[in-house]
């Protein structure tokens, strides 16, 4: 009997592939600009000096969107059943 490689025995989703299921959910669900933001300074290694220039916008505004995209992150998360809305 053959399963595939994101199931376990049993035909189960394996949690590692529940938990990246559940996180690219949540990722999915933000708002285009505040995923933007996440991706390029969580993913890439931008700093926040770097994304500056990008969104013209200063230091401190860049810090605090990124404050509210990991929050509403956090939050679809732990709510994908009904997740919340995020500004």
């Amino acid at each position: 009997m053959s399963t595939s490689s994101t199931a376990d025995a049993a035909g189960l989703p394996r949690p590692a592939d529940q938990v990246w299921t559940t996180f690219l959910s949540a990722l999915e669900a933000l708002p285009a600009d505040a995923r933007l933001l996440l991706l390029l300074h969580d993913v890439a290694g931008a700093s926040i000096e770097e994304l500056m220039p990008l969104l013209g916008l200063p230091a401190a505004e860049c810090r605090q969107r990124l404050e509210a995209a990991h929050a509403c992150l956090r939050a679809h998360a732990r709510h994908l059943g009904a997740p919340p809305a995020c500004p």
